[in-house]
């Protein structure tokens, strides 16, 4: 489980998004949307750590076994993150292997990630004689090799084809209904659509929404359009002042 309470993120100078309230728990694949500059990419490195809260809370409550808490926290950022100077194999496989497991279901986790993403071809490949698309691919593949319970994922369909991004979301949408937590950005709005069961939507640095998928839908519209008509209605409002 994962709670924000009364949350304001972003730099001393700049509050990006004030007043979050929401709460990550077991079984939820949490659709995060909102334009660009809405301050999702904050919101998310402020739930790992790497930039500190302005004020209000995060907290983390995980039951695991793992040493490490946080080797149950898999996270992948917009930016490759990613060991340069090792092949695709060795990237993806470090993933389990610093997670804790034992050398055999390391290596059987890393043949399922690579499968996964479609990059088994590639495994014996350095990482940066590929394209970004294979790298973003590779990044992921090592967070999904970790099998971890908490997924944050920053636009991870980024460079990835139609096939790829039904296949790793298929995959995250088993894990959740394993009880894992899937917390994702993406501006595929009809992919989310078909798997999230949650939205926190981001407009004009507040939190305009957060709870059941349906909640935020009107009847009969898809998740493309009642964003789309928010965004019109936020901008519609900004226009008055």
């Amino acid at each position: 489980m994962i709670i924000a309470d009364n949350l304001n993120i972003g730099y001393k100078d700049k509050i990006v998004v004030h007043d979050l309230s929401f709460t990550l728990d077991k079984g939820m694949f949490v659709a995060l949307i909102g334009a660009n500059g809405a301050g999702k990419s904050t919101l998310i490195n402020s739930l790992i750590g790497v930039i500190p809260p302005v004020s209000g809370q995060i907290a983390w409550k995980l039951q695991t076994d793992r040493t490490n808490p946080f080797n149950d926290v898999g996270f992948s950022p917009q930016s490759q993150l990613i060991d340069w100077y090792t092949s695709v194999y060795d990237n993806v496989y470090q993933g389990p292997l610093l997670a804790g497991f034992k050398l055999k279901d390391a290596k059987k986790a890393t043949v399922q990630a690579l499968r996964l993403l479609a990059i088994s071809d590639l495994s014996s490949k350095p990482v940066d004689h590929i394209s970004g698309g294979q790298q973003q691919r590779v990044q992921i593949a090592r967070e999904i090799a970790r099998k971890p319970q908490v997924y944050i994922l920053d636009e991870p369909t980024t460079g990835l084809d139609v096939e790829t991004s039904e296949s790793l979301f298929t995959y995250l949408k088993q894990r959740v209904d394993d009880g894992c937590i899937v917390f994702t950005s993406s501006h595929d709005l009809t992919l989310l659509e078909n798997y999230a069961s949650h939205v926190l939507f981001l407009d004009e640095h507040e939190q305009k929404y957060f709870g059941p998928l349906t909640g935020f839908l009107d009847s009969g519209t898809s998740l493309r359009e009642k964003y789309l008509n928010e965004r019109k209605a936020v901008e519609n409002e900004s226009a008055k002042f």
